[in-house]
């Protein structure tokens, strides 16, 4: 958003929205609306998982914002609305609060198992946040948040048999793809402060190459345990990987966060590309209409 934005929504709002990490929450809600479809859920359960994960992406990204506010105005960030003086750091931390007490009643409303995932996926991305981005869990919190998606989605209309395995594998993989390049270009900054998760150990050529293995395995959990092996399967497996190629190589060339954005597309893109090229039966019994 430009200035004219900022005028049009007013500092206080634009400073929110900028702290929420619309990009992220947009794409991490929009996935598990289509899984949740995917899976067969009806379109009431597709929007109650939308609704929960929508506040509580929106909790997790007030959270950061707030919680790393003193280490963004140290490196001098001008794309933090609270370092850059948007938005005041306790308007930041009263927000998150509100979608986190928000989270309470909307994960209820998914059913036990659903609600369950959801909350325990807040609890990691939360400690994430809280202190364990420093350490070498940090890439573990992304795998438990992102691998436990498939779980909400699907355990949001009541069924007997479980997520099934791939659905999970493959979320945690693409999670902790994601974790490696959304902390490349904050990584020197972050080493100057302390901060050495699993992206600030790794030189930034590793963590790409970790990234594009971890991408190219969710590629082929997704293609082979979804549709098992056959004619189709191979064929979803080689265009998802060359989606996943290119999002890497057309990001690295651009630098930046254009990495992590075009993986969050790339996700997107995954979604789609199952749905219309592998057998339904391996995802649902039925869909129902409504």
């Amino acid at each position: 958003m430009a200035v004219s934005d900022a005028s049009r929504l007013g500092p206080t709002t634009f400073g929110l929205i900028r702290a929420c990490h619309p990009g992220p929450v947009a794409a991490v809600t929009v996935s598990a609306v289509g899984l949740t479809r995917l899976f067969g859920g009806r379109r009431r359960e597709a929007l109650r998982v939308g609704a929960a994960v929508l506040v509580g992406q929106l909790a997790i990204g007030w959270h950061n914002d707030w919680i790393d506010a003193d280490r963004d105005r140290q490196a001098a960030r001008p794309d933090k609305p609270i370092a850059s003086g948007i938005v005041r750091a306790d308007t930041v931390r009263n927000a998150a609060v509100v979608a986190g007490l928000a989270c309470i009643p909307a994960s209820a409303a998914l059913g036990r198992r659903s609600a369950l995932a959801h909350l325990v996926a807040l609890a990691s991305a939360g400690s994430y946040n809280a202190g364990l981005k420093r350490t070498v869990l940090s890439i573990v919190t992304y795998a438990v948040s992102f691998g436990l998606l498939p779980v909400i989605a699907h355990d949001a209309h009541p069924r007997e048999e479980a997520t099934p395995g791939w659905a999970i594998a493959a979320g945690a993989l693409l999670g902790m793809s994601a974790h490696l390049l959304n902390v490349l270009p904050d990584r020197e900054a972050d080493r100057e402060l302390g901060v050495m998760g699993v992206p600030q150990r790794l030189p930034p050529e590793g963590s790409l190459v970790l990234a594009t293995a971890l991408l190219l395995g969710a590629s082929a959990t997704i293609a082979f345990g979804a549709g098992g092996l056959s004619r189709r399967t191979v064929g979803t497996f080689g265009a998802s990987c060359s989606v996943s190629v290119v999002t890497l190589l057309v990001g690295k060339r651009l630098g930046g966060r254009t990495p992590f954005r075009l993986l969050l597309a790339n996700a997107l893109l995954q979604i789609l590309l199952v749905s219309r090229t592998v057998e339904r039966g391996a995802l649902s019994q039925s869909r129902p209409s409504a």
